[in-house]
């Protein structure tokens, strides 16, 4: 499936949230339920694939759970490493993620579609993080595996519009 493809089927997911759910997002309700409502809408595009929400498995990590690898100067630039880190020293932060919804075949990291992290636009927490971890899901620097084809940002409202930013090989791209 090419890039335009996903993007497409996550338009038309976006829509359905939208126009069936807009109670979800009008009372200004959980992200882990609007999360929720999406995956199920993007599941019914995609039959040949698992979506997943909270999905923390990696099939090709020897603990068996997903994480990433984010140089420490980009979290410390960002401000979102505590200072009682425990690796302080190195230069790689690993940390362990849950991303919001992932579309992959569940088995293997060769089937990695997308990747989404999703924030209400009333969110307090910055949204640096999430644009961080997107950019180490798809691509192997640092040691990063996951490989995911195609990442993106949503920030929704309460209305039901919603800004998204692609990430694609590490690389935020233009929209």
């Amino acid at each position: 499936m090419n890039d335009d493809q996903i993007k497409e089927i996550l338009l038309a997911s976006l829509s359905n949230l939208q126009n069936n759910d807009s109670w979800l997002l009008t009372k200004n309700l959980s992200e882990q339920s609007v999360s929720h409502k999406l995956a199920e809408y993007l599941q019914r595009y995609l039959n040949d694939y698992n979506v997943d929400c909270e999905y923390n498995g990696d099939i090709d990590d020897p603990n068996s759970r997903k994480h990433i690898a984010i140089l420490r100067n980009q979290l410390e630039l960002n401000g979102l490493l505590s200072i009682r880190e425990t690796r302080l020293e190195r230069e790689i932060i690993e940390r362990a993620v849950f991303p919001d919804i992932i579309v992959h075949k569940r088995g293997n990291n060769k089937n990695n579609l997308l990747i989404i992290e999703v924030k209400k636009a009333s969110s307090n927490v910055p949204f640096d993080y999430d644009r961080l971890k997107l950019i180490a899901y798809t691509t192997s620097e640092q040691g990063n595996h996951l490989k995911y084809q195609l990442g993106a940002f949503i920030v929704i409202n309460e209305s039901g519009n919603y800004i998204i930013e692609y990430y694609k090989d590490g690389i935020p791209l233009n929209n």
